[in-house]
């Protein structure tokens, strides 16, 4: 029994105990056949959970406590554990070994929340550092962020306590920003709160690994189990080899505006590949897209390092980027920029997958020399290409420039 909303908050709210609480009214029978399994229960539980009782329908302190609830009806059982100021309500049998084992399950989803705050996406999206994009999954989310979604995933179920999940853990994250943006992404599952998620994938051991193929509306039969190495590059490779079975690439970006432009080559370790093709009149659709095949190719080497990242332009539309890092000899070209290290390198050889590779190797093995960026260049906002061959500019007769007509005498 709680004296009064006061003491109700220290005992209950404000301490680190489970509780469960049951709001009774002294008149009602199920309130009283329940009450020696109650104290059976709070005896056998003494130590490790608390249990309580408020009476709710007696006018007074205790009945003010029940109205912050939405107690309608007696008995009624509410659970206040890693959530209190959520709690849950109680909806099974009123025996003593129900009451019991609820109460035991209640403590393992305590203990594993707190275990959990180290753990990345267990708690359905917290990260414990602030660069995973490790998705968390639960069953409430499962479905729209793993079935639903057309992307390719990998999903690791894991148990707080288990030693080979936490040695997992910083590879799965480093994994998980490599993966951004390239058509796949990984999740965790906390297996030990989400048995029955856990259940369906047959989840015996931790971590259990599950690869989900690309595509919207896939069903727990899609999912395959990895027993491939536990590094982020292994991992990424994995990611990479299922994007192209059965997943959609990441379309190198056209650089449009200054958004396109940052979201390339901002970000720490990160260096930005931007490469000027032919203008459309130059090269028509067929030579254009001939380019972005190559630089498809080339990043598709390359995707699974982290480093870089790609991104095309039409030479001549943007003049101050071409200007800063001296693209003056005509197009196509290559430039790698660091915006963390303030420094460029132009590619000088040819234009070829086998070129471009070989410039990009020598950079990320250190051999490559750089020039600092002097600014930050600016980027124009212009019309993103359609698709189709470039319409050439019909010239004015030069009558109609000088204004002559045909009666007109020189």
């Amino acid at each position: 029994m709680f004296k009064n909303k006061s003491e109700f908050k220290s005992k209950v709210l404000d301490s680190d105990s489970l509780w469960l609480v049951q709001f009774y009214a002294p008149w009602c029978g199920h309130c009283k056949s329940l009450q020696p399994t109650w104290s059976k229960a709070a005896s056998a539980l003494k130590g490790v959970v608390n249990l309580g009782a408020v009476d709710a329908a007696t006018e007074g302190p205790q009945m003010r406590i029940a109205a912050s609830y939405g107690v309608e009806g007696f008995p009624t059982i509410q659970v206040f554990g890693k959530d209190k100021q959520n709690p849950e309500k109680y909806n099974g049998q009123r025996d003593l070994q129900s009451l019991i084992q609820t109460a035991l399950d209640n403590v393992v989803k305590v203990v594993s929340a707190r275990v959990n705050e180290s753990i990345p996406g267990s708690g359905g999206g917290s990260q414990s550092s602030k660069d995973s994009k490790v998705v968390g999954l639960n069953g409430s989310n499962f479905q729209e962020k793993v079935l639903n979604n057309p992307e390719v995933s990998m999903v690791a179920f894991i148990a707080p306590w288990c030693g080979h999940c936490k040695a997992l853990l910083p590879e799965w994250e480093k994994a998980s920003t490599r993966l951004e943006g390239k058509g796949a992404f990984l999740g965790t599952v906390d297996a030990t709160t989400e048995q029955s998620l856990a259940q369906e994938y047959g989840v015996e051991g931790f971590p259990t690994i599950k690869i989900f193929p690309g595509g919207a509306n896939k069903s727990h039969s899609d999912a395959r189990d990895y027993h491939g190495g536990r590094s982020a590059q292994d991992i990424v490779s994995a990611a990479l080899d299922e994007v192209d079975r059965t997943g959609v690439p990441k379309e190198i970006p056209e650089i449009t505006g200054d958004g396109v432009f940052k979201e390339t080559c901002e970000g720490s370790n990160k260096i930005c590949v931007l490469v000027g093709l032919p203008h459309i009149l130059d090269s028509m659709a067929s030579g254009r897209n001939k380019y972005k095949e190559t630089i498809a190719a080339v990043a598709k080497k390359f995707r699974g390092g982290g480093a870089f990242e790609f991104a095309w332009f039409e030479g001549g539309s943007q003049f101050d980027l071409e200007d800063t890092l001296e693209l003056t000899f005509g197009f196509p070209a290559v430039v790698a920029v660091s915006l963390d290290k303030n420094a460029y390198v132009v590619l000088r050889g040819s234009f070829n997958e086998k070129s471009v590779s070989r410039f990009l190797t020598s950079i990320s093995t250190g051999r490559q020399g750089t020039v600092p960026l002097r600014k930050i260049p600016e980027i124009a906002d212009v019309e993103p290409w359609d698709g189709l061959d470039g319409t050439p500019i019909e010239e004015e007769p030069l009558e109609d420039i000088m204004g002559w007509d045909d009666e007109d005498e020189l």
